[in-house]
């Protein structure tokens, strides 16, 4: 349970690194191809500096880069929201449920979660295979590195339901520790 914990905690640190880092670098690629486009390839450098060819420094493979960085960013935001528990929910139906109910259907909701990560797992996997021979036009990578997303991401959120669901039975279990021992109160009139 606690190695677990930690598991979860330390995958969410990693991912917000990688995420923040991802970032930055999508940053910086966006603002060199908005520079070298509209303010190297522009009438006034142009004709301020004939002899330099200044479409040299417009490269066409930035723009398929942020696309990925921004796959990536999404899909390991995907596990950090489900992680931090805030992914869209109703919860009107959380507040008419006793505290009892409501564990049962938090850990249902997780079990449903996991069910579908694990899904995901096995159908990311069968579309690396798929993928595997797929090069992406302008960087040459290999699309199995795009769609290696869904594979990773569903992996994340495995390992956080699997944390949530731990925690809900502990609360569950604690629970019912609670509530035996105040019955045993009542009973015994021991204080």
């Amino acid at each position: 349970m606690e190695a677990l914990k930690k598991l979860s905690h330390k995958i969410d640190q990693i991912s917000r690194f990688i995420i923040i880092s991802l970032f930055v670098i999508a940053f910086v690629a966006t603002v060199y191809q908005v520079f070298s486009r509209f303010v190297l390839q522009s009438s006034f450098v142009n004709n301020s500096l004939p002899m330099i060819n200044f479409s040299i420094f417009n490269l066409t493979w930035i723009e398929e880069l942020i696309r990925y960085l921004f796959v990536w960013i999404v899909f390991l935001g995907i596990g950090i929201v489900y992680k931090n528990n805030g992914h869209a929910k109703v919860e009107i139906f959380y507040s008419y449920l006793s505290e009892k109910w409501r564990i049962r259907l938090s850990g249902f909701v997780e079990i449903v979660n996991s069910s579908l990560f694990i899904f995901l797992m096995f159908y990311g996997s069968s579309i690396l295979r798929f993928t595997s021979q797929q090069i992406s036009p302008s960087m040459s990578l290999n699309m199995s590195f795009i769609y290696g997303t869904v594979l990773v991401f569903s992996v994340i959120c495995l390992v956080h339901s699997a944390n949530n669901l731990c925690e809900i039975f502990v609360a569950k279990s604690s629970k019912i520790h609670v509530t035996a021992k105040e019955i045993m109160k009542e009973n015994t009139n021991i204080v």
